[in-house]
């Protein structure tokens, strides 16, 4: 092939250097039947090269090395690997080649050569990749693969290009794996991280089977079991069937029963097995997946030393394990651990079965059937408490029956009361009572309460039953009604009799009940006690007799102790005292108490727990108050008690009044001593006090006054008893602001009629002021009042200048807005606005006041004795329609009230404020100077005529051409002078006008006064 091309070549290029030099000698053109001439050597080259044999290459492409990495994904249902292929292509001719990549099966994702996508070609035999150069290439690809699952475990078929030598990579996603490549050499594995990583070395191949197996943590599972004996004799015959599930075809030694049974048999799937000894163990050897069964025929002996009949069987954990157990004859069978046992009788035999739970050791205990009435009968013994209390005609008897059923169970139980008892209530604390009934003894004494239970009962049940009985007009010889329990087989009882608040029980008589102490009554029973035991009978006859009687009890004096704590408060006129009495009683109870203070004093009042009356006594001694309660006091309780002593010119040097508990053993006291008013007080006499720092007061004490505590003592009631004299020295108290002003602004529309409109806003703070009291400019009309948002009616004060607005009291600023109209001169050619604001009887921390004038005049520099903040800005507010909505809706809502009227803010804005601005004599006030539109113009005309007749006076004066009469030169002037005067001032034309006016006169009448001079000058140098 080379060699034709070097011919023609050769060929060509001998043709052109021909035709060049034939136009280079400029010969004639070569007809189509000339000849062509080459040198020799050119034509022996030519000659040797076509008979030369070509010589092809030996293949089209070569497949060097491969390297490829396989990662193994794990999914729920299935197994897959990505597949990763690095390999070497070299192309030798530049022809079209299409070189074999991959055999059938793979799914590709991708495939590049070079870094670059490239599209592969279906054959037959796969996927190819064609090119038509030559050269070497690398090419990458990537396919998924899936697993295929077998007994054995995994098998994943990978199709791979066929290379001259493949490095494999296979990472597993597990450790413990038993893996296989076939054909795969110089295998290493490598665990890490929780991964299996084997690398091999493959030869040339276009498939690698990769294969492996993940061993299970267990071999086998037994899922159930059933378990049959027999009892003859002495032992238990069994027969146990196990279900075993083989997890892999190896070899498996399967544990069964301890070596201390007596083995009979083993079988497996039903045919002889072999029995091996392994770890305290009988065991058995099984092969095969799936499923087998185990049969065990062993016996296990009956134990008889220690209680009922057993039987201890040794068995594998199973999650589901039956027993079935055979006696003869009727028996109760029980199982520990604790299951249900389902017995059933059947040919004087007993058949027991039960499921227990997950457990390597069960026990069956089996006893003689009791007959079934017996074992549905219900037997209980019961303790029965009495609590016993009259009250006038009434005897009142709190029953508790606690009963202990100690066999069977019931959801009945009766009782005995006497026929003359009646029941208010019966309840169980653990509740169930559904129901009760009585019923009629035989005799007529006696009658039956049955109590019907929600529910069946067992082991202990309290009942509570609440009856009482009337008593007759003989109440010497009272049969207490006892309770007595039916269908019992032991029953005992208790009776206490209880001191009421207004009778007690006496016993008279007793029959088949011993007196026992009050200590013998159970916890429970005496904590539900509220009243006091006198009397504790015990019995354990079922038919005792109590005989009591009715009468007053004993009431004595409980002893207790008392803490008073006083709290003084002097004011101009009066001594007030506040004593907290906090009673403390120790023992025993008290149904009166007996306070005792000074003669001379006021008591305002008593009040304390359970207070039925109080009564004020005086005496020789001083004033008593009996207090009497409703019940009888125990513990700690307080009494209040308030009272006043009027003070007198002789009482300059009061005596403190203080409190005292009659019949308290402990009488401690505390005195505080507060003043109301503007007084200095001072100890003059404290006798048997100690001096109490004021954080030593208890805080209820403290809590009662906001005002400083003064002086404070305590003491310890003592003979003689405590004494505090005090010494007040008055004082005259200086009035201070009680209310004030935080804010006042003021807003002003001033018309060009002639009327300004004021909206004064003032935030007030006010404690005890009842009215406002406001001095307006003379003949304003007051148009609305608002006080902290809500309209107010004002007053008009006796001297018709002064209006009153009545304020509310607030420690807060609230809002006081007055809205009112003041007459004043209308606008005219020019003149001066003056205003003042009101005086309010308050003082005014800060005020600031905006002014509104009309538009058109010509405004001066106001003046003020307030400090001007905005000195004449022009204002151009839009009214919008809110505005009249708004103004709507507030005279809606408040139809028949006084409107809130809204003064429009436009015009020209002065601005002014001052602090205290009521504290100065004379009230604020504003005066500012205008002038129209046409007065100013008319200013401005008098200026310039008044300049020009000033200086038109004084250059005839100095005239010498021009002869006017003096007295007319210095009339003009004088005219002149007051038409300046009037435009500056009343007119208020700019003085700046007139002065450029007057400088370019007084420069004219200079130029025209120097021109003769200049002349002359002129003329002078000229002749010089």
């Amino acid at each position: 092939m080379k060699a034709l091309w070097l011919l023609a070549g050769l060929l060509l290029a001998q043709g052109t250097s021909a035709q060049g030099l034939a136009e280079e000698t400029l010969l004639p053109a070569v007809d189509d039947g000339g000849e062509v001439r080459v040198p020799l050597s050119v034509y022996q080259q030519m000659w040797q090269l076509l008979h030369e044999d070509p010589r092809p290459a030996p293949a089209s492409h070569a497949v060097g090395t491969s390297s490829i990495r396989v990662e193994v994904i794990d999914h729920a249902d299935r197994s897959s690997a990505r597949i990763s292929v690095t390999l070497s292509i070299q192309v030798f001719e530049d022809e079209w080649t299409l070189v074999p990549v991959l055999p059938a099966g793979a799914a590709l994702q991708s495939a590049t050569v070079d870094g670059q996508p490239v599209q592969l070609v279906q054959t037959p035999d796969g996927l190819a990749w064609s090119t038509s150069k030559s050269g070497r290439y690398n090419m990458q690809l990537i396919y998924g693969v899936d697993a295929q699952r077998s007994e054995a475990g995994y098998v994943l078929p990978l199709p791979v290009p066929v290379a001259a030598a493949t490095d494999l990579i296979v990472d597993f996603p597990a450790t413990g794996v038993d893996l296989a490549i076939v054909p795969g050499m110089n295998m290493q594995t490598v665990e890490q991280n929780g991964r299996t990583l084997v690398t091999a070395s493959v030869p040339a191949t276009s498939g690698i089977l990769v294969s492996w197996r993940v061993p299970a943590l267990e071999g086998y599972a037994i899922s159930r079991a059933r378990y049959t004996g027999k009892l003859i004799n002495e032992a238990v015959i069994w027969e146990g069937e196990l279900q075993v599930e083989a997890f892999s075809g190896e070899q498996l030694t399967i544990p069964l029963l301890p070596v201390s049974v007596t083995l009979a048999d083993v079988r497996v799937d039903g045919s002889a097995a072999t029995v091996l000894e392994k770890d305290g163990h009988f065991a058995t050897v099984l092969q095969g997946r799936g499923s087998h069964t185990v049969t065990v025929r062993f016996q296990t002996p009956v134990i008889q030393t220690d209680g009922p009949p057993r039987v201890d069987v040794s068995i594998p954990k199973v999650p589901v394990s039956q027993f079935e157990l055979t006696l003869p004859g009727r028996k109760e069978v029980t199982v520990s651990p604790n299951a249900n046992v389902v017995t059933t009788e059947k040919d004087d035999t007993t058949q027991a079965t039960v499921f227990v739970p997950l457990t390597e050791l069960v026990s069956l205990h089996w006893v003689d059937a009791v007959p079934e009435d017996l074992r549905t009968a219900a037997r209980a013994n019961a303790v029965l408490y009495h609590a016993v209390y009259a009250e006038e005609g009434v005897l009142h008897v709190a029953g508790t029956v606690v009963y202990d059923i100690t066999h069977g169970e019931t959801n009945t139980l009766i009782l005995e009361l006497p026929a003359h008892a009646e029941v208010n209530r019966i309840i169980a604390p653990s509740g169930g009572v559904s129901d009760w009934t009585e019923a009629a003894g035989d005799n007529g004494a006696r009658k039956t309460i049955t109590v019907f239970l929600d529910r069946e009962v067992r082991g202990e049940f309290t009942l509570n039953i609440f009856y009482e009985q009337l008593l007759g007009p003989d109440t010497t010889a009272i049969d207490v009604p006892l309770l007595t329990g039916r269908d019992l087989h032991r029953q005992r009882g208790m009776v206490a009799l209880l001191i009421g608040s207004e009778l007690s029980l006496n016993p008279t008589g007793e029959a088949d009940i011993t007196r026992v102490g009050e200590n013998q009554l159970p916890a429970f029973i005496r904590n539900a006690l509220t009243m006091r035991v006198a009397h504790t009978y015990k019995y354990v006859s079922p038919s005792p007799v109590l005989t009591v009687e009715t009468v007053a009890p004993e009431r004595a004096q409980g002893k207790f102790d008392a803490q008073v704590d006083t709290l003084v408060s002097i004011g101009e006129v009066t001594l007030k005292g506040a004593a907290s009495v906090e009673i403390d009683v120790k023992s025993g109870a008290i149904m009166a108490l007996d306070l005792l203070l000074p003669k001379n004093l006021n008591i305002l009042g008593v009040t304390g727990p359970s207070l039925r009356s109080h009564d004020v006594i005086e005496d020789e001694n001083g004033q008593r108050i009996v207090l009497e309660f409703t019940q009888e006091m125990t513990g700690q309780f307080r009494i209040e008690v308030n009272y006043e002593r009027i003070l007198t010119d002789a009482d300059a040097d009061p005596v403190v009044p203080t409190l005292h508990v009659a019949g308290a053993e402990v009488e401690h006291g505390r005195i505080a001593i507060e003043a109301l008013t503007a007084v200095e007080i001072q100890a003059l006499i404290a006798e048997q006090l100690s001096a109490l720092e004021v954080s030593e007061l208890p805080q209820q004490m403290i809590l009662k006054t906001t005002n400083p505590i003064l002086l404070a003592f305590k003491y310890v009631q003592t003979t003689p008893p405590a004494r505090l004299q005090l010494q007040i020295t008055r004082h005259e108290q200086i009035d201070v602001q009680v209310a004030a002003v935080e804010h006042a602004a003021y807003t002003t529309l001033f018309t060009r009629d002639g009327l300004a409109v004021t909206t004064a806003t003032l935030a007030v703070r006010n404690s005890r002021r009842q009215f406002l009291r406001l001095q307006l400019p003379a003949d304003s009309d007051i148009w609305s009042v608002f006080v902290d948002g809500k309209p107010a009616k004002p007053a008009r004060a006796n001297d018709g200048k002064t209006v009153l607005i009545r304020m509310i009291n607030s420690a807060n600023t609230f809002p006081v807005e007055i809205v009112y109209a003041t007459p004043v001169g209308a606008l005219s050619f020019f003149g001066a606005v003056d205003l003042h604001l009101p005086r309010p009887d308050m003082v005014v921390t800060y005020t600031r006041w905006d002014l509104f004038l009309p538009q058109g005049p010509d405004y001066r520099a106001p003046d003020s004795n307030m400090d001007v903040m905005l000195d004449g800005q022009p204002v151009y507010p839009q009214v919008v329609a809110r505005q009249a909505l708004e103004r709507t809706a507030d005279a809606l809502e408040m139809y028949g009230q006084p409107l809130r009227i809204n003064v429009p803010q436009r015009g020209i804005h002065f601005a002014f404020e001052k602090l205290y601005a009521t504290q100065t004599p004379e009230d604020p006030y504003v005066r500012i100077g205008y002038t129209s539109a046409s007065g100013y113009r008319l200013g401005e005309t008098l200026g310039l005529i008044g300049i020009l007749l000033m200086w038109a006076g004084i250059f005839a004066l100095g005239s010498t051409r021009f002869r006017v009469p003096r007295q007319a030169a210095f009339a003009g002037i004088g005219a002149g002078g007051l038409m300046v005067l009037t435009a500056i001032g009343p007119l208020g034309a700019p003085i700046t006008m007139v002065a450029v006016v007057a400088l370019v006169v007084a420069t004219g009448f200079g130029v025209y006064r120097s021109l003769p001079r200049f002349r002359a000058w002129q003329a002078t140098r000229a002749i010089s």
